[in-house]
């Protein structure tokens, strides 16, 4: 029997958290939304939280990358930007086309940045400037998931999922969910996929082939993210619920909610599942973010 705790409770965004990214050190993590602010934060020192950058309008991607020390950060209508986290300096700003920026993630030297319209910008990380611009479908680019092989994962708002090389050459595509797919994660050998029909599915490595895939909210699934162990899954839901899933056979153990949990009291949007004592750290519509203790 899986034990629950609530163990704390971020407060200070003033407005909606939508991105969370893992941090410098396996204890760290960072956190925006709507009110434009990138703060880090430190689980061994609760709701201490320090502002890293602040940008004009909503904030929906970011990523880290460990190797530089920069937080890539996507500023909608407006392009990227690159805090050095260890001075909390804003080391260069890239222009982009004057479009949402739903999506970010690293894989091979590259930042991915999924924008409306199925377009994507590769940006060379090192040289800072954009490589070069793929088009995935005509839908909003709504998910990163790197796969073995050097393959991205590419999950859009018309259903699909679309598998491309590193070399930026399309590969394979199904229609995965009847609507949006927003959020993909890869574990032994098959990958897992939600989104807006509020059905988890898992996909065998040859994509296309569909595993398994059970009805699992009330509402669209944000997010879903896997335990450091590789045994549980967590989804994210617009139904302001959190569920604990078996990985392996999907079957459900807990349901993360307000009146039982005092979870969160509206829309989940994101979460991440630190190394760090395996908690895991929810974002919310309520501005709030929770840490939880999955035993």
């Amino acid at each position: 029997m899986l034990k629950i705790e609530r163990i704390d409770t971020f407060g200070g965004h003033r407005g909606a958290v939508y991105a969370l990214s893992k941090g410098p050190s396996s204890h760290s993590f960072f956190s925006a939304g709507s009110d434009g602010w990138v703060v880090q934060w430190n689980l061994q020192k609760p709701d201490l939280g320090q502002v890293v950058a602040q940008i004009t309008g909503s904030i929906y991607a970011m990523v880290f990358d460990e190797n530089t020390g920069i937080l890539w950060v996507g500023q909608n209508f407006e392009g990227v930007h690159g805090i050095l986290v260890a001075d909390q300096t804003r080391v260069f700003s890239i222009q982009l086309p004057q479009l949402a920026i739903y999506s970010m993630a690293i894989m091979d030297g590259h930042v991915w940045v999924g924008h409306q319209d199925g377009l994507i910008t590769v940006i060379d990380q090192e040289a800072q400037a954009v490589k070069k611009r793929i088009k995935s479908g005509e839908a909003n680019i709504r998910c990163f998931c790197q796969l073995p092989n050097e393959e991205m994962a590419i999950g859009s708002s018309d259903g699909y999922i679309r598998i491309f090389k590193a070399d930026f050459s399309p590969q394979k595509a199904w229609l995965a969910h009847t609507n949006s797919v927003f959020s993909i994660v890869f574990q032994s050998e098959s990958m897992i996929s939600v989104g807006r029909d509020a059905h988890i599915r898992k996909w065998n490595l040859d994509g296309e082939s569909l595993a398994e895939g059970v009805p699992a909210h009330i509402y669209s699934i944000n997010t879903v993210v896997v335990s450091p162990d590789g045994q549980y899954l967590a989804t994210g839901s617009m139904d302001k619920t959190i569920k604990i899933w078996d990985r392996a056979s999907l079957k459900l153990l807990k349901v993360l909610d307000f009146a039982r949990y005092g979870g969160h009291k509206n829309s989940i949007n994101r979460l991440i599942w630190s190394t760090y004592q395996d908690l895991l750290v929810s974002g919310s519509d309520d501005k709030n973010i929770s840490v939880w203790k999955i035993d």
